[in-house]
C-alpha cells in the first residue's frame, strides 16, 4: 500500500503539473495526423491542378523558381505524386526565412507560396513541436514526452483492474460527478495506454534523436556510416537535375522519386528520396546520394534492406502519427491524441476535489 500510495502521488503530481501542456500537445497532435490533407483542403488553389498532358521537367521548374526568387537559395524540390499534384520547391533566405513555392507541373505557372510559420498548419505544427518557444521549446516538449511515459506507467500500476478486472472497466454513469470523472479517467487511460506509450516514446526519441540513435546503434551493434560528400572540382558546375534523377532511377529503379535535396556547398551531394511500394512514409525512407559534379552514386540506402538501427529510426515518425496502418489507424490516432486532453481535464477535477481518498 505504501508503494501504491507513492506511485499514485507521482502520477497525480505529474498529471496536475503537466495537464495543460499535455492538453495542448495532444490537441495539436490529433490535428497533425491529417496535416497534408488539411493543408490541401485549406489551400486547394496551391496544391491541386487539372491534369493537362505531359509534365514539365523538374529542371525547368527549378529554373522558373530561381528566376522568380533570385535572392533565395533553392533547398528542395518535391515531385508530384498524382496527376493532379504540383511541384513544391523549398527556399530559404539569408535570414533563414523558409518559403515553399508551388508550381503547376503542366504550365510552369507559379501558383503561389507559403512562408513557414505564417500558415495555420505550420502554426499548429510549431505549437506541437516547441510550444512556440524558440531555442529550448522542442527540448521541453521532449521532456514532456518522457514524463508522459512515467505518467502512463504509473497510471497502469495503480489501475484498480489488476485487483479485480470488473473494477477497472466499471463506469458508474449515474454516480455523482466526482465518481464518474474518476471512472472515465481510469477506463480511458487504460484503453489508450499502449498507444500513448508508443506516441510518447517516439515523440521523445525524435526530439532527442542524436542520443536515441547513439543508443540504438550501440544496442544493435550497427556501425555508423560516414556521410557521403562530393569531390569538389575547381570551376566545375553541378550536373543538371535531369541527369541526377536518371542516375538515381538506375541505382534504385523500384522506387518512385519523391523529393530531392539540392547541394549548396562544394562538398554537398544530391540526396534523392525514393518511395518503395512497401514504404509507409509519404516521401519514402530510401535515399540515393550522388556526387554533384561527377554523377557518381556514393551511397544507396534501401529502407527495406537497411540495418536494424536505421530501420528503427526510420519508423519513428510513422509510429508517432499512425502512418503505418492506413486511414483507419490514423483516425484512431486522432482519438488517442484527444485522450491526454480528456485525462488532463478529469485529473484536474479529481485534484480539485478534496475527498480524493474515496476514489482510490
Amino acid at each position: 500500500m505504501k508503494l501504491r500510495t507513492s506511485v499514485l502521488t507521482i502520477h497525480r503530481s505529474i498529471g496536475v503539473v503537466l495537464g495543460l501542456v499535455l492538453l495542448v500537445i495532444g490537441l495539436t497532435g490529433s490535428t497533425l495526423v491529417f496535416y497534408r490533407e488539411l493543408d490541401q483542403l485549406l489551400n486547394p488553389q496551391l496544391m491541386q491542378v487539372v491534369a493537362q498532358g505531359k509534365r514539365l521537367s523538374p529542371e525547368v521548374v527549378l529554373n522558373t523558381v530561381r528566376t522568380t526568387f533570385p535572392d533565395m537559395k533553392l533547398n528542395t524540390i518535391i515531385l508530384p505524386r498524382t496527376s493532379e499534384g504540383v511541384y513544391k520547391v523549398g527556399l530559404s533566405s539569408n535570414s533563414d526565412e523558409l518559403i515553399d513555392v508551388f508550381v503547376n507541373p503542366y504550365s510552369g505557372v507559379i501558383l503561389g507560396s507559403q512562408q513557414w510559420g505564417h500558415t495555420l498548419m505550420s502554426f499548429i505544427y510549431t505549437i506541437h513541436n516547441s510550444l512556440l518557444v524558440k531555442e529550448v521549446g522542442d527540448q521541453f516538449v521532449g521532456v514532456c514526452g518522457l514524463l508522459l511515459l512515467v505518467l502512463v506507467v504509473s497510471g497502469l500500476a495503480v489501475w484498480p483492474g489488476w485487483r479485480k478486472p470488473s473494477l477497472g472497466f466499471w463506469i458508474r454513469w449515474k454516480a455523482p460527478v466526482p465518481l464518474l470523472t474518476y471512472d472515465l479517467h481510469k477506463v480511458a487511460g487504460f484503453l489508450s495506454a499502449v498507444f500513448l506509450l508508443l506516441i510518447a516514446s517516439t515523440g521523445a526519441a525524435m526530439v532527442f534523436s542524436s542520443q536515441f540513435e547513439s543508443v540504438t546503434y550501440w544496442l544493435t551493434h550497427t556501425p555508423k556510416l560516414t556521410p557521403p560528400v562530393s569531390t569538389a572540382v575547381v570551376d566545375q558546375v553541378p550536373l543538371r537535375l535531369e541527369e541526377i534523377l536518371l542516375t538515381a532511377d538506375a541505382a534504385l529503379p523500384e522506387g518512385q522519386t519523391t523529393l530531392v535535396v539540392l547541394p549548396h556547398q562544394p562538398n554537398d551531394v544530391f540526396e534523392v528520396s525514393k518511395k518503395l511500394p512497401q514504404d509507409t512514409d509519404v516521401y519514402g525512407r530510401s535515399q540515393v546520394y550522388i556526387d554533384q559534379y561527377s554523377g557518381k552514386v556514393l551511397q544507396v540506402d534501401n529502407a527495406l534492406k537497411a540495418p536494424l538501427a536505421s530501420r528503427i529510426s526510420n519508423a519513428l515518425l510513422s509510429l508517432h502519427n499512425g502512418g503505418y496502418g492506413g486511414l483507419g489507424l490514423r483516425c484512431l490516432y486522432v482519438l488517442v491524441g484527444l485522450v491526454p486532453s480528456a485525462l488532463s481535464i478529469t485529473s484536474f477535477f479529481m485534484w480539485c476535489n478534496r475527498n480524493r481518498a474515496k476514489y482510490y
